[in-house]
């Protein structure tokens, strides 16, 4: 499509002088142009033709001139982009054109050349800016279709947002009906008379009355929201003394201090002027503040009082707790908003009675505001209209006085005492059953309910009211399960289960978890941090005890199978259940392994009958094997009275096991005297090395083994204790492994050629496990067996024996010393080849 140009000018030569210059373009359909004589014929055009892109405009003409032209380019057709004709050196003109919104200039006598590249330049910015008008007339259309949308998706939200609130009312109201049933009922049949309930049934009817009152409260709230939203809550004012209702509160208020060392403080004056406002939600104000007063204040005070300022009274309460961050000042006053909102949080509560209070103490003409600082407290302040009535319709009233009656016979079966009783059994055991359940769960009445059921089953359990007790509970005790509340203060029931899972497999101690968060983002969350199960709150008794007997039974089977499979062996196959082991699982790993026996048994053994045979071996293994698992080993195996151990994390870990085994047993051996029985002297070799651990077998008939002639070896390294009369042998590849060498005693004891092995292997003693005489005694001889061991591979053995008789002079039963000494003064009488190196030969254990 060509460019339409208008051409104004009264010479009636310049329509052919134009044609003649742009003959190529206008042959080509690239320009069209128009011509005028004048300004207004100019203006006629544009409104005839509306195609026209730019304007090439003389100034002097009659009529209507260029310049003024150009003004009403500017007002009638903004777009449009103009090129003025000048006169060369007519300056004057040149600058009102530009200042009338000219785009550029070309002079006369013209040269078309130069009004090509000029009209080329204003001809494209022409384009940009229609191209942007257009832009911006289709960005509003999508804007407003974009608003109508957001209009129709506002109103759909409205409806829905009606809808929410019509059933939340409807339901609040539904919910009441039930509740007042619960309520009644337990409260009827506390008060019977006739009625001798044990103390632990008056208990649990208490925590149903506390229960349900709670249930009430939210339901309430809930109530008062929707109706506050929709601006559907009526009130009643009348003339009300503040000082007695804050007394009836604080009445109220008082079962929630528990075990506080709270005080709650009434400085309302007497004489403070009544307000004007709704009794039912002064006391609903009132309830909200102070009873988050009490809730956020661990010790000290809450106190309220009052002052009149310009025709209104300002309540303030006041508390000594936690305080408030600054930031959060405007956030806590809006619907759903907490100050501390994590599940780990330590207060309960749903972020609405605040929300309720602002718009309550609005509805009565009044503001409120809160003033505080973390860690020193809180003061919530509120206006209301003071009221101007007289003291007498002042309302002291029936209504309040008999409140405060029924609070105090309310307190009489209020179970602040019994939730004190249960919070106190913290950590206490209950039932003697077969199984050990780990209970944990910030609030008391959910304890209750759970200790009732596991006690009616028979389960021995232990209460702890947060993440932390029941970490601290875990350590030194055994539990079979544990069941786990999310929603708990500091620490969340996620973070408990991840902390467990680190030290258990599932396999090994399921925890379900126990929660009223049972969305499915809850439940994947969860499983994630490492739960087996999950039980929704409310659940019914038949369902908690279902699933218990349903994971302990799983847990039955799996420690049935770890007596023959080894968890550790689950732990580095990367299985959660021997059930998941498949046969020819494996994995490779370093590990120190540990062999020790019991020196002599065979002589021993045949002096005792089959039965005390095998309960002297498993009296023995029973002193043995918890040292293992101590020191983060395992037990691979038992092969008579041979104990083989793996210990996967550090060399230290098998050595300490060693030395503590050989303290152990002579414990053992003081006991076994006592009743005339022989005490026995056990021999532990260790060496560190690779192995390959999995499953071998068949499909019908498969265990857990370990593949390595470290093995091997290490059983001929403790076949050497007896040899050279040492409790601990260790290989130099494990001495070498350890971080702190220093810290135990040792001694070289040789060199030795293990069949199929091609480099020797250096053998040291750790006497650290030994009797403190026979460590002093071989410190005290160490520079002496060292130094005669030196002649000895230097093939000095004449002065090789005189250290090792100096060492036997001071031992005489340092039974090495004394194999060196033979062995010196052979080679003396037969001499060594040339060759040799002081290897010893061992072809079997």
């Amino acid at each position: 499509m060509p460019t339409h140009i208008l051409v104004v000018d009264d010479d009636p030569d310049v329509p052919l002088l134009i044609r003649q210059a742009f003959r190529k373009q206008i042959q080509q359909k690239e320009f069209h142009f128009v011509f005028a004589q004048d300004g207004t014929e100019a203006l006629q055009k544009l409104e005839a033709e509306k195609e026209i892109d730019c304007v090439l405009t003389d100034i002097n003409m009659p009529v209507m001139d260029g310049l003024t032209l150009l003004s009403k380019l500017n007002e009638q057709h903004p777009l449009l982009k103009a090129v003025i004709i000048s006169a060369y050196g007519d300056m004057q003109n040149i600058r009102t054109a530009m200042n009338r919104g000219a785009f550029d200039f070309v002079t006369k006598p013209i040269d078309f050349q130069d009004l090509e590249i000029t009209l080329a330049k204003t001809i494209r910015e022409a384009a940009a800016l229609k191209q942007a008008a257009k832009d911006r007339e289709q960005l509003s259309a999508l804007q407003q279709q974009e608003l109508a949308r957001e209009r129709e998706i506002n109103e759909r939200l409205r409806q829905i947002d009606k809808l929410k609130d019509d059933f939340l009312a409807n339901t609040s109201h539904e919910l009441r009906t039930p509740l007042n049933g619960i309520i009644g009922l337990a409260e009827s049949l506390l008060d019977a008379p006739g009625e001798n309930f044990s103390e632990k049934t008056r208990a649990n009817l208490a925590m149903v009355i506390a229960s349900g009152r709670r249930l009430a409260s939210l339901v309430n709230d809930i109530l008062d929201f929707s109706k506050l939203k929709r601006q559907d809550l009526q009130i009643q004012k009348k003339p009300i003394d503040m000082r007695v209702l804050t007394d009836l509160v604080l009445k109220f208020n008082e079962p929630l201090l528990g075990k506080k060392n709270l005080l709650l403080k009434n400085e309302i004056a007497p004489n403070t002027p009544p307000v004007e406002g709704d009794e039912n939600r002064l006391q609903q104000i009132m309830h909200n503040l102070i009873g988050n007063a009490v809730k956020f204040t661990p010790a000290g005070a809450v106190t309220i009082s009052a002052r009149e300022n310009n025709g209104m009274v300002a309540i303030a309460i006041a508390d000594t707790g936690i305080g408030i961050p600054q930031d959060k000042f405007d956030r806590i006053f809006q619907s759903f908003e907490q100050a501390e909102a994590s599940i780990a949080r330590e207060y309960s509560g749903t972020g609405l009675g605040l929300a309720i209070t602002k718009q309550l103490v609005e509805l009565h003409g009044g503001e409120i505001s809160v003033e505080s600082e973390v860690g020193k407290g809180s003061t919530f302040t509120f206006t209301l209209p003071k009221s101007e009535a007289a003291p007498s319709e002042v309302v002291q009233s029936d209504i309040l006085k008999s409140e405060v009656a029924r609070v105090r016979q309310v307190e009489q079966v209020a179970p602040t005492s019994i939730l004190k009783s249960i919070e106190g059994k913290s950590g206490q055991v209950a039932g003697n059953g077969e199984f050990k359940i780990l209970v944990v769960d910030d609030e008391p009445i959910n304890q209750q309910v759970l200790a009732n059921h596991l006690t009616l089953a028979n389960y021995e359990f232990i209460q702890a009211f947060n993440g932390e007790e029941a970490l601290k509970a875990m350590d030194g005790k055994k539990f079979d399960l544990v069941l786990l509340d999310i929603m708990m203060p500091r620490m969340s029931g996620y973070e408990v289960c991840q902390r467990l899972r680190q030290q258990y497999l599932p396999a090994e101690l399921p925890v379900i978890m126990v929660t009223a968060k049972d969305q499915v983002s809850d439940l994947l969350e969860g499983l994630s941090s490492g739960a087996n199960d999950y039980i929704a709150k409310p659940f019914s008794k038949d369902e908690l005890l279902a699933r218990l007997k349903t994971h302990l039974n799983l847990l039955k089977i799996n420690k049935a199978f770890g007596r023959f499979v080894p968890r550790e062996f689950l732990h580095y196959l990367q299985k959660e259940s021997v059930v998941e082991v498949k046969l020819g699982d494996h994995t490779q790993m370093e590990v120190t392994i540990f062999v020790s026996d019991i020196r002599g048994f065979t002589t021993i053994s045949e002096k005792m009958t089959p039965a005390e045979n095998f309960a002297f071996i498993n009296e023995y293994f029973s002193i043995a094997s918890p040292t293992v698992r101590e020191h983060h080993g395992f037990v691979d195996r038992y092969t008579g009275d041979a104990i083989m151990a793996l210990f996967p994390r550090q060399a230290e870990d098998a050595l300490n096991n060693s030395i503590t085994t050989l303290q152990r047993v002579r414990t053992f051996n003081i006991e076994r005297e006592k009743i005339g029985k022989p005490a026995i002297n056990i021999g532990v070799g260790l060496h560190t090395g690779n192995l390959m651990l999995g499953i071998v077998g068949e499909q019908e008939r498969m265990q857990g083994d370990i593949f390595s002639d470290a093995v091997n070896l290490t059983n001929r390294i403790e076949g050497l204790c007896k040899f050279y009369g040492a409790s601990i042998v260790v290989s130099g590849i494990t001495l070498n492994k350890l971080a702190n060498r220093g810290d135990y005693h040792t001694r070289f004891l040789g060199k030795v050629q293990v069949k199929g092995k091609d480099v020797p292997i250096s053998l040291f003693e750790v006497y650290n496990g030994d009797l403190e005489a026979i460590i002093e005694l071989k410190l005290k001889t160490k520079a002496d067996f060292e130094e005669g061991l030196y002649r000895y591979f230097a093939k000095d053995f004449t002065n090789a024996s005189v250290f090792f008789k100096k060492v036997l002079d001071v031992h005489a039963n340092d039974k090495t010393a004394r194999l060196y000494l033979e062995r010196s003064a052979q080679f003396m009488v037969k001499g060594v080849a040339e060759e040799w190196e002081g290897v010893e030969a061992v072809e079997s254990k």
